[in-house]
């Protein structure tokens, strides 16, 4: 009868297995690589969620101190001269002759009539979408194209999921905003993305919107959270 056996070394420990039973040996072999195979994706996990807060921290701290600093420079208003109490008085007279009470009664203004926020909404949309128009003067990304040829995708939603994931692994770039996201899919692939499908991926957790501490980028930006990351590596 043959005999089975393997050894699995992790550093200074090694384990064995001999036996004749040639099932137990491949159940006890897939689920040792299973394991390990977990362990690896969750240490990138961890990584990644680190080094992206790591970076936001030091984004947040170096605002700060940029704010700081122009309030620092800022120069301090100089304070107003009041006239005399005499002159004071005078001019408070010959103001009270502009300025007097008038008896007229208000008149009602001419508010217009409340928009349909769906309606607004959906002009924005497709003011977004002509504003995306691939130009033939940028050549394309054949880096994204290649990435994105061997991904499976199926909604609007993959989209979004792979192409965060691309700016944050290959362009060391954790934070984009929606036009980022549509210039890199409409000038590769014709696809655009708008505000349901960022607002679908809020609401699955896979990215998150973060604050505008600054001002200075006028569009609200999001990233990749870590458990959109691990949904899309268990694809």
């Amino acid at each position: 009868m043959a005999t089975y056996s393997f050894t699995v070394t992790k550093g200074k420990y090694q384990l064995s297995l001999s036996t004749t039973d040639k099932e137990l040996v491949v159940e006890e072999f897939e689920r040792w690589v299973n394991s390990a195979s977990r362990y690896v994706q969750n240490k990138k996990i961890r990584e990644g969620k680190e080094r992206v807060e790591t970076q936001i921290n030091a984004e947040k701290e170096i605002t700060q101190k940029n704010i700081d600093e122009q309030l620092r420079r800022k120069p301090k208003p100089e304070p107003i001269e009041e006239p005399p109490v005499s002159k004071r008085e005078e001019t408070e007279k010959n103001l009270d002759v502009f300025y007097a009470p008038n008896n007229t009664p208000p008149q009602p203004e001419n508010n217009p009539a409340p928009k349909d926020f769906e309606s607004i909404l959906d002009k924005s949309i497709n003011a977004t979408e002509l504003s995306f128009k691939p130009s033939p003067t940028i050549k394309k990304d054949n880096a994204f194209l290649n990435y994105m040829s061997n991904r499976k995708v199926d909604k609007k939603i993959d989209y979004l999921l792979l192409t965060a994931y691309y700016f944050t692994q290959f362009e060391q770039k954790p934070r984009f905003t929606l036009k980022q996201l549509n210039a890199k899919l409409m000038q590769n692939l014709a696809i655009i993305l708008d505000h349901s499908v960022i607002q679908e991926g809020i609401n699955r957790d896979y990215i998150e919107c973060l604050p505008d501490l600054t001002g200075v980028v006028g569009a609200s930006e999001y990233r990749l959270t870590a458990y959109g990351e691990k949904t899309l590596l268990e694809q």
